[in-house]
């Protein structure tokens, strides 16, 4: 292997790197500059490819495949330019759509760019140091190439450092510099090889691949940098509202007018005029953390509680606070506590929750509304509340005694429930019988007595009469199986006979003197 196809192999090798390094910070970080940069170096890779199979071709001698090969070359690069034209409109899409965003691990990821930029400046120093040694003109095209992926990283470089010192919009100018920089290699890419696909010819070495030409002077790659960044500078004064966003424009700082509808829309590039893109209706949800709290009843809890809220002011959300999300952890954390530590143990366990989650966030939205933070809590829930590890065993044996008191009130409850209606039920009929009892002996006295007095008027009306009835019932009832002979008072017994013939059973009966 040459030394020519060494040295692409290496510029290829150290552009893979540089993208997954780009495309990891720009995940880390959110930087669309970083997005715009990876995807540029990509094009480098697809430069450095082809730059590598003409030099192989034109090595293993295989001329009568190089028509063959450039066309196949040429198709693939019209699909490479429109992917990379695309995915450059979706970044800026995207960045025209938010306005100023805030960038996570700064400091890191400016390392990680800066890294990039000094393996784009040894990259590009090495390619035309070896092209001009070689004489290849394809590798020193492919060395400025190179130079101006240094330059777009040296301003996405830029951005992202301002963002430490709070200008959060500079990150949106480089990174629309950076997608120029796309547009334009994904034209060149794009109308070479289209260009060599009508015409029929090989362009493994006639094209330098490199935005500019090699005998440009600096002074006017200069004016068209500068010109460049004039209008990225002026067309970053365009933003994008969407339909569930409401737009803030600040004029050095004072609001210039609150509610921007949604749509396409101008603004007075930074420093002078900023907008702040809010999303009124979308429910943010966030976690307290799990604290460890004291009870009213001096013992340790774990809480961790999760808040839902919306934007309610806009202007009061975007302008007066600044890392919402802690102020409201924070808040929260101190509500959870307050209301914590007037309960006890047992009760937040159990019965308490809903209580607690009420109460905590009714005073979460009394401070939030008292510091116009602009946010309404739409819901607090409790997602952990238990006792620490330490003593979750003594809590348990609580828990179990405490099941046992309930299982045993239970039990006597339903004893209760089932003895108290039998009692009730006895003691009714014991009422009812003797009611029943006691009528019966009343209605029987006052028959008696009703009886009594009816036969005392018959006995005044006829008294001998009225005795010997009394007498005959009263025989009845003493000798109710024995027959009994009436005879008149006048007669003498031993002169008397009474004769009867048969006891109506055939047998014979003795006469009232003895005789048979």
């Amino acid at each position: 292997m040459e030394r020519k196809e060494r040295t692409i192999l290496i510029a290829i090798a150290a552009n893979i790197i540089l993208i997954l390094l780009r495309f990891f910070l720009a995940n880390i970080s959110g930087s669309l500059g970083l997005q715009a940069n990876a995807w540029h170096s990509l094009t480098d890779v697809f430069v450095s490819s082809v730059v590598f199979l003409g030099l192989f071709v034109g090595r293993i001698g295989a001329r009568k495949y190089t028509n063959i090969i450039g066309r196949l070359e040429n198709v693939l690069a019209l699909f490479v330019a429109v992917f990379i034209f695309y995915m450059g409109l979706e970044i800026l899409f995207e960045a025209l759509g938010n306005e100023g965003r805030e960038l996570k691990h700064v400091p890191f990821v400016a390392v990680g760019a800066f890294l990039g930029v000094i393996i784009n400046y040894f990259m590009s120093r090495y390619k035309l140091f070896v092209g001009m040694q070689t004489n290849s003109q394809s590798l020193i095209a492919d060395g400025y190439h190179s130079k101006m992926d240094m330059y777009c990283s040296i301003a996405v470089l830029i951005g992202i450092t301002g963002s430490l010192f709070g200008m959060s919009s500079l990150e949106k100018i480089t990174s629309i510099i950076a997608m120029v920089f796309m547009f334009i290699a994904a034209y060149e890419i794009f109308t070479i090889n289209l260009r060599a696909l009508l015409s029929g010819k090989s362009q493994f070495e006639s094209h330098d691949h490199s935005h500019f030409k090699v005998s440009v002077k600096n002074k006017k790659a200069m004016v068209g940098l500068g010109a460049i960044l004039v209008g990225a500078y002026v067309f970053s004064g365009v933003y994008f509202v969407k339909w569930d966003e409401q737009g803030i424009i600040r004029r050095f700082g004072a609001v210039a007018k609150e509610n921007v509808s949604p749509g396409l829309h101008y603004k007075l590039p930074y420093p002078f005029e900023k907008v702040s893109l809010v999303k009124k209706d979308n429910i943010r949800n966030i976690q307290s953390g799990v604290n460890l709290l004291l009870t009213g009843d001096m013992n340790l809890i774990n809480v961790n509680m999760g808040i839902q809220y919306k934007v309610s002011d806009a202007v009061n959300y975007a302008l007066k606070v600044n890392n919402l999300d802690n102020l409201i952890k924070a808040v929260a954390t101190t509500s959870i506590r307050q209301v914590v530590g007037e309960k006890n143990s047992d009760y937040l366990l159990t019965t308490g929750k809903s209580e607690v989650e009420e109460r905590s966030k009714n005073l979460l939205q009394e401070a939030l509304d008292k510091n116009n933070t602009g946010v309404q809590v739409v819901n607090m829930q409790l997602l952990e509340i238990a006792p620490p590890k330490e003593i979750v065993e003594s809590f348990q044996d609580l828990a179990s005694a405490r099941q046992d008191k309930s299982t045993y009130i239970n039990e006597a409850q339903a004893y209760r429930n089932t003895i108290i209606p039998v009692a009730n039920g006895n003691a009714y009929k014991a009422i009812k019988e003797a009611e029943a009892y006691k009528y019966e002996k009343v209605k029987t006295a006052q028959g008696d007595a009703l009886m009594f007095v009816q036969k005392f008027e018959e006995y005044q009306k006829s008294k001998g009469v009225t005795e010997y009835r009394l007498y005959m019932e009263s025989l009845d009832k003493i000798l109710p199986k024995v027959n009994k002979i009436l005879i008149g008072g006048n007669l003498k017994v031993e002169g008397t006979d009474l004769w009867l013939t048969s006891d109506g059973a055939g047998n014979p009966i003795y006469n009232a003197g003895g005789n048979k």
